[in-house]
């Protein structure tokens, strides 16, 4: 402001020094620095208190996951060797929400063969995204060879994969040989199951 001689003055604001003071002093006075969170589904942001001093933002993370049941069936695959085809005995599973999926799954599959026939089966199970194999997903679950011989096991892979929401996923499977018999099956002595664990937004990468 102007003095009596015409002198002018400037006033200086008095900043309090304290750490959890935000302002800084600008030159062209004080500034209050301002703040915007946004979060990704699956990202819940918590604000301070008021007056909470220091004030602490809590970030959480909100974990989707899904998988079908205790299931009991048996699936015979009927098509030519590695053919894929539907186990359509365990539910379809559908992302509900974007982001990098942590996927799991078992298959116990069976096999045999006849006293007097000579060759060779084997299952081999995959998980299928919105109709379309994922590749990568495909693994050998059980085998046997030679006439009179059978086998089961249960056989699986787990894998980091991208999702959309509303993706859909299934499990599919083929055999390799057609002198036997070859199926994937589940009950209380061996489950099938199909599982997802949602683990980060959209856009993250390794």
């Amino acid at each position: 402001m102007a003095g009596s001689c015409g002198r002018a003055y400037r006033i200086d604001p008095r900043r309090d020094p304290a750490p959890c003071n935000a302002l800084q002093d600008g030159p062209d006075g004080l500034l209050v620095p301002a703040v915007e969170l946004q979060a990704q589904p699956g990202i819940t942001v918590t604000p301070p208190a008021p007056g909470a001093c220091p004030a602490v933002w809590e970030i959480g993370v909100d974990a989707s996951w899904a998988q079908n049941g205790n299931l009991t069936f048996a699936h015979s695959l009927t098509g030519a060797d590695r053919v894929w085809e539907r186990v359509a005995e365990v539910p379809t599973l559908t992302i509900p929400r974007a982001g990098v999926w942590e996927v799991d799954y078992n298959a116990r599959g069976a096999v045999s063969l006849p006293a007097a026939t000579a060759g060779a089966e084997y299952v081999t199970a995959g998980v299928y995204k919105n109709g379309a194999l994922i590749v990568g997903s495909e693994s050998l679950v059980c085998g046997t060879a030679g006439a009179g011989t059978g086998g089961q096991a249960t056989g699986g892979l787990s894998f980091l994969h991208p999702f959309n929401a509303g993706d859909t996923v299934e499990l599919w499977a083929y055999r390799i040989g057609q002198a036997g018999t070859a199926s994937v099956v589940s009950n209380p002595d061996g489950r099938c199951r199909l599982m997802l664990h949602w683990l980060a937004p959209v856009g993250d990468a390794p």
